[in-house]
């Protein structure tokens, strides 16, 4: 398939938690375009940095602070979808009217990527928040560009840049999936996003009090401790301008340093106190045995004749300035040069949403109505995004008929063959049934550091006309009061 990549950028000009709204227009008469590969682009700046050493470079990482749940834990998850970007959605074309419209989009992406995407996959997800986190104690990359080892040079030295976020078109609607869009036929498109600019936050998770008292493997020596220098026998002072690490590495890599770091370095000194200067590495080498040599910009400390310098520590020092800035937002639009023209008639599988609210309360029994043509029923939570209500058991009804014998208990094998079935009923599948999201800030390895979550869904049997839905839910704590039903129809434009 022969395409040309063609960028449209948004209507609007400045974006920030307050001008949050994306407003972008896909030309009529400019061709056939594949929706599926289609993209959305946020370019956005770091802005961290010290008031001590302007050179420094810190590695900052874009991540969403969903609310201040769960003791504040929800402000650090890793989050399984790019569309946690945007809350509310709606694409229009100037030919056939609304094509699709979704609110809290947010909420429904994550909770079906929670199912949908297992480790590995989101390991491999690149252009997204978090996309650099490792299962180490802390991650590297992120939106800057970082170095752990090489010359002082400029082809080795960490630098600030950009980074950008994808959120795929398939992403946000079932529309997305179109891979032959006339835009002769369906006229100029328009494309509304109300974005979460307000919930980005840039965090480190390596700072002034990670991973330095960590070790690199077990029982081994901690990464921010360093080997004393040698006793200074020159007749003179000696000006320290490296620092050697206790511990060994298999890959610099592996450490929690890199050129353009601002380190705050403890020492003391034979007949000296202890002092703490901020020193920033130039470059990183690894000798024999695996240690890491650091060398600094300017002198660490003066090492006077007959001693030498010993208990050397290290942590990173905390920025004075943290954040971030958007520099753009368009849509990077795949069209397609193989194909003059694409089908006047498009049938795919949308989303329809109806959001509820009602006071906290332990128990809920409403009912409510489904589109026609609808396939499945998903029942999320967004309060204000990530499905996490304390549900103990659950009964769906579909024109007053149960679709169970029983009531549901979450985790339970019921609760997880109703997931399986709306699923493969959806053209998914799932792979993953943890039901958790990792804290970017702990080992993800550590479940003690996992925040569950979990969403409601059920297959419903197709039928032309509007569908009577029925939802009893128990739960062992009051309910948020925020509740959306999604409804996934067949529909055609």
């Amino acid at each position: 398939m022969s395409v040309n990549v063609v960028k449209y950028p948004a209507e609007e000009g400045h974006f920030s938690a307050v001008h949050n709204r994306v407003n972008i227009n896909l030309p009529g008469n400019t061709g056939v375009y594949d929706l599926s590969k289609s993209y959305i682009n946020i370019n956005v700046s770091p802005l961290v940095s010290s008031a001590t050493d302007a050179e420094a470079v810190y590695a900052p990482m874009l991540v969403l602070s969903e609310s201040t749940r769960n003791g504040s834990k929800n402000q650090h998850l890793i989050n399984k979808s790019p569309a946690v970007l945007v809350k509310h959605c709606s694409v229009i074309s100037q030919a056939k009217g609304k094509i699709e419209s979704i609110r809290h989009v947010d909420c429904l992406r994550e909770g079906l990527a929670l199912y949908e995407k297992d480790r590995s996959s989101l390991k491999q997800d690149l252009g997204e928040l978090c996309s650099s986190r490792t299962e180490q104690h802390f991650t590297k990359g992120g939106m800057n560009e970082i170095y752990s080892s090489g010359h002082d040079n400029a082809s080795s030295q960490s630098r600030n840049r950009p980074q950008d976020l994808r959120i795929p078109l398939k992403d946000l609607f079932g529309f997305g999936v179109v891979d032959a869009y006339d835009t002769g036929k369906y006229g100029t498109t328009k494309l509304h996003l109300e974005c979460n600019f307000d919930k980005l936050a840039v965090k480190l998770s390596i700072n002034d009090t990670n991973p330095w008292n960590v070790a690199y493997r077990a029982g081994g020596d901690n990464m921010g401790a360093f080997d004393n220098s040698t006793t200074n026998s020159s007749g003179g002072d000696e000006d320290i301008t490296t620092l050697t690490t206790t511990a060994v590495y298999n890959n610099p890599e592996d450490s929690p340093f890199f050129t353009g770091q601002l380190l705050s370095i403890t020492s003391r000194a034979t007949t000296g106190g202890e002092t703490t200067v901020h020193k920033r590495i130039s470059s990183i080498q690894q000798v024999g045995g695996g240690k890491l040599v650091l060398t600094f910009a300017t002198v660490v400390r003066v090492n006077k004749n007959g001693e030498n310098v010993n208990t050397i520590t290290a942590v990173q020092k905390a920025p004075d300035t943290q954040g971030f800035e958007i520099n753009g937002v368009e849509l990077v639009a795949y069209r397609r040069e193989d194909i003059s023209e694409g089908p006047g008639e498009i049938q795919f599988l949308a989303f329809n949403s109806d959001f509820d609210s009602y006071a906290p309360t332990q128990s809920l029994n409403r009912q409510y109505y489904l589109p026609p043509n609808t396939l499945n029923a998903f029942v999320m939570f967004p309060s204000p995004i990530y499905s996490m209500e304390a549900i103990t058991d659950y009964r769906f009804s579909i024109n007053n008929v149960p679709t169970t014998n029983r009531a549901i208990e979450v985790k339970s094998g019921l609760h997880y063959d109703n997931l399986m079935k709306t699923f493969i009923n959806a053209g998914s599948q799932v792979r993953d049934f943890g039901e958790t999201y990792d804290d970017f800030q702990g080992n993800s390895n550590v479940n003690a550091t996992k925040q569950g979550a979990f969403i409601l869904a059920t297959p419903v049997p197709i039928s032309g006309n509007m569908s009577q839905f029925g939802i009893e839910i128990n739960a062992s704590g009051n309910l948020s009061g925020n509740q959306c039903i999604y409804s996934q129809q067949v529909k055609k434009v």
